[in-house]
């Protein structure tokens, strides 16, 4: 069974375009960019909470054998990378965590996500590499950044109708 429903807002239209007049397109956009950043920061403080960390600092970051190893400066869990937000054909979006080209000294976590199945290869002399089993932490906070930022932007958006309207005409 399926079913349709149709909504129409009257005045909605008119409610649009006076906040379009009052703010500037440039406020909007950082009004975006503030919403999306909060999303990034909470997504990174979700993904921490999960994120396996070794007790030992010095033991953390790929292992080889037989081959010096520098060990990272910190823990993958309190360098997550969060990319700059940005802006296109009127969307705002932002990164968080490593990409696959990603090279930098906690490159390794980024195997957490996808997992890696046990195999060997030349590199390592032909020895096993361990199996990493897939966390897929950065999808599983999805829903709850999307959430986060539905909440925070639906505050924000408030408080600009607000200074537009007033508290009066709600």
């Amino acid at each position: 069974m399926a079913s349709s429903i149709f909504m129409d807002f009257e005045g909605f239209a008119d409610v649009q375009k006076k906040l379009l007049e009052e703010t500037s397109e440039a406020e909007l956009k950082k009004l975006n960019k503030k919403i999306i950043r909060a999303g990034q920061e909470q997504g990174a403080e979700i993904i921490k909470r999960s994120m396996p960390k070794s007790m030992d600092l010095e033991k953390s970051g790929p292992q080889r054998s037989g081959k010096p190893r520098k060990a990272p400066s910190d823990h993958a869990v309190d360098q997550i990378p969060i990319d700059n937000v940005k802006s296109t054909n009127g969307q705002t979006f932002g990164f968080i965590g490593w990409r696959p080209s990603d090279n930098e000294e906690n490159f390794y976590a980024k195997f957490f996500e996808e997992g890696v199945d046990e195999h060997t290869t030349p590199y390592n002399y032909n020895r096993k590499v361990p199996r990493i089993p897939k966390l897929g932490l950065f999808n599983k906070a999805n829903k709850e950044v999307a959430t986060f930022i539905n909440e925070i932007g639906l505050a924000e958006y408030s408080k600009k109708l607000e200074e537009v309207f007033g508290s009066d005409n709600q």
